[in-house]
Parts: C-alpha cells; structure tokens; sequence
C-alpha cells in the first residue's frame, strides 16, 4: 500500500509530539505549487431563512431565491447549513466577536476572552510571502493571536494606496525609523520582563511566556515590513475609486471593497483578506416579519448577495497560472446569526467558494433545521391564502446534536487545505464531514 509522504503521517506515526523541521520531502505540494488565498466575509446580521437555505440537501437541491443570484457559478460553491459555534449564547449580536475564532461566548455580561480568527491562522502561517500579511476591510471580525480586534480599513481609496502607491525617499525613511523605534522598544521590553520573570510565581510565568509569544510574533512582523519597504509595489491597475459619501449606498461601498480585494489577489500584495459587511438599519434585523421591513431586510440580503456574485465571477475569470484566481482562493461568507430577526446562532449560514474544493452541493448538519424551514413556507403560504399576517411558526433552534458539526471543522478543512499543520481550529472535532478538494 502507498502511504503519503506528509508531515503529519509521521508526527503520528512516531507518536511524538516534536516538531519536525520543514524538509522538502515532506512539503504539501498541492499547497507549495499554488499561491492559496482566504476571503472571508463576515455578515452581521443573518439572512432570511426560507429565502436563503435550500430545503433539500445534497447536489440536486433546488436553489432559493436569493441563490439565484449565484446559480452561473454553482459548480464553484457549496452552500452548508446547520453549523454552530458550540458554548456560545442566543439572542445577541455580541457573537459577532467570535464569528470567525469559535471562541467559547456563552455569556454575553463578561468580558469576552477571545482567540485568533481563522485568517489570522492562515496570514500567520504565509507571512512574509506578500508585502501586507492581511486585509481587513469595513469592520473587523479579524484577531490576534491575544484575541485583539485588527483595526479595519473602510475607506477605499486608501486600500488602493496602499496597493499602488510608491511611498517617497523621506516616507521610506520614516517608516525604516519607526520600524527600528519599534524594535528598540521590544528589546527594552523583553530586558526588563525576563528580569521580573525570576521573581514571579509558577503561575505567572506561564503568563509571562504567553507575552514573549507574542513579543516573537510582533518582532517577527517588524522584520517582514522592514524587508518589504525597498521592494517596489506593482505597476497600477485602473484608477484609484472615489470615496462614496454618506451613511448610505451599502451595495456600492461593498462593490468598492470586493473590487480592491480583487486587486490586491491578483497582484499578489496579500493573501489574506477579511470584508466585514456594511452598517443597516438595525430594526430591519428585528423585522417580526411585518411586510415592509422584512421585504427591506430580503432586499438587503439580495444586494449582498448581488455583490458577492460579482466577485466570484470576476474571480473565476482572472487566471492565476493554469488556474483562475477563484480555484486559488477559498472564499468563505458566513454570519453570527442564524437570521437577524430571531437572533438565533446556531444553524448559521455558510457559502464557501472556490479553493480547489468539490462544489456543487448543499450540506446539511441539521436535518431537523431543514424540517422546521419547510413547515415555516407552508405556514407563510396558508397565511397568504387565509389573508392573515405572517407569524414566527419556527420553534426554538434544536440543540447540536450527533449530527450537526461545529463551524470551526469546516475551518480546519481550509486550513489543511492550505497545508496548515492542524488537527483542529478552536472549537473543531475535527474536519468537516463530506467536504473534500480536488487530487
């Protein structure tokens, strides 16, 4: 029998828990051969079910309404419903924090100890292969490995500057002087705490060896960014986009934001990029069902949904080598909620794309889920024929069960798929059950 020459086959087999060194011979050639990117987008708000998640499962589903939008690139996504993050609580938008860590948040009235998000994961691993280690774009859902909120970049234009734009002799020197600054100051810092760690107890330590962690990571950083900032960026593609003023015009700030995550894929300036979505009207989130809102709520979701058609499809046809950009990127769209007018995050809702996995299909964790989704359209049907207001028939969200998986296994699954060495990601039992990429 052939065994797979990998990393992880021998870390196993030896049953030891010593690192091995990165040899060639054990290296993941479908991930070293490929520049593989993470997309990931994070929607605050929930979708609205019976709209959104198909009712059957499998690779003969009959798509929504909102997936209609996408139906020309079926074969490149799976839509995967009855996902959760487990020990996390109902009925708040606070999950917003853990959607893409899966760190435990089962009680929204203490402060939240948070951990990396799954880009970070990712970006950590790739780092120094690209000028910027990551993006974060609109609002962060992105984290430290401390479990600090990235600061997130929402104005456009800046992004492209970022891209394109060749920073002066005096600019380089400036940040060549601050990137030193910074250093000296880590050095300082890494003197006076090895002094404090011999009077400290065991406990503490520990604690103290977490903060050098983290002093290796940032120094690590500094010496990526000072080795980039010689480098010349890449020649400009289109013009820089104008900023859209106001509140409003969700759909084309999204536009502008999916448009420069697309140029910083194709010139390679990173691989790692997370959007959050734009701000709404928060009532249209607790919409109760009521006509107009719902319908304002629907309308939403479709025009993000609109916008994500887009770039996928731009994507796909932007090749990378012999593959488009899309086979080479793992987009993945997920929410906090299961939908915005119940609050509820459990059975979130997950679109993953591209990343030379098997698409084409719609799984399911929760059949019970996709039973209350078909009892839920029958109800609003005889409602419509009874001419009375639609009501909130669907019961309180079944608990994970035996058959449900958490959020993070699908996680892991991208992670391995970029040849990440891990058995799980936060909260994962493991990789995601029926999802596989291509030989």
């Amino acid at each position: 029998m052939s065994i797979p020459l990998t990393r992880r086959f021998f870390l196993k087999a030896a049953g030891v828990s010593l690192a091995l060194p990165s040899l060639e011979a054990f290296a993941d050639k479908s991930a070293t051969e490929q520049r593989l990117r993470m997309v990931a987008v994070g929607i605050p708000f929930g979708f609205d079910p019976i709209n959104f998640i198909p009712t059957t499962a499998g690779k003969d589903y009959t798509a929504t309404k909102q997936l209609k939008y996408l139906d020309h690139l079926r074969n490149d996504y799976s839509i995967i419903s009855g996902l959760s993050h487990p020990n996390t609580g109902a009925g708040n938008h606070k999950a917003e924090a853990v959607m893409l860590t899966g760190a435990p948040y089962p009680n929204y009235s203490y402060n939240l100890k948070n951990t990396i998000s799954v880009d970070q994961a990712f970006a950590t691993h790739f780092r120094g292969k690209t000028r910027i280690e990551s993006l974060v774009l609109g609002g962060s859902i992105s984290y430290t490995s401390n479990g600090v909120a990235i600061p997130a970049i929402k104005d456009a234009t800046k992004v492209y500057e970022m891209l394109f734009t060749e920073s002066s002799d005096k600019q380089k020197k400036e940040k060549i002087a601050r990137i030193k600054r910074g250093q000296s100051m880590l050095d300082l810092v890494t003197e006076q705490t090895k002094k404090m760690n011999k009077r400290i107890s065991t406990d503490d330590r520990v604690k103290v060896d977490q903060y050098f962690t983290a002093l290796r990571d940032v120094e690590r950083q500094l010496e990526m960014s000072l080795e980039w900032v010689d480098k010349p960026k890449p020649k400009k593609i289109g013009k820089a986009p104008k900023a859209i003023p106001g509140k409003d015009n969700h759909q084309q700030k999204l536009g502008l934001l999916f448009d420069m995550a697309h140029l910083a894929l194709t010139t390679d300036s990173t691989r790692s990029i997370t959007i959050r979505t734009y701000g709404h009207r928060h009532d249209l989130s607790h919409h109760g069902k009521e006509k107009t809102k719902r319908g304002e709520f629907i309308k939403m979701n479709g025009e993000l949904l609109q916008e994500t058609a887009k770039f996928l499809g731009k994507m796909k046809s932007t090749q990378d080598g012999k593959e488009s950009l899309l086979d080479q990127t793992m987009f993945v769209l997920t929410s906090n909620l299961r939908d915005g007018n119940t609050h509820w995050t459990s059975d979130l809702p997950v679109i993953l794309a591209g990343g030379g996995f098997n698409h084409g299909q719609h799984l399911n964790f929760n059949p019970q889920y996709l039973e209350s989704l078909k009892a839920e359209i029958q109800a609003e049907i005889q409602a419509k024929k009874d001419g009375k207001k639609v009501r909130n028939v669907s019961k309180a969200p079944i608990q994970m069960g035996v058959n449900q998986q958490p959020l993070c296994n699908l996680y892991t699954s991208m992670l391995q798929r970029a040849g990440i060495e891990t058995d799980k990601f936060s909260t994962a039992t493991g990789t995601l059950n029926g999802l596989s990429w291509k030989s």
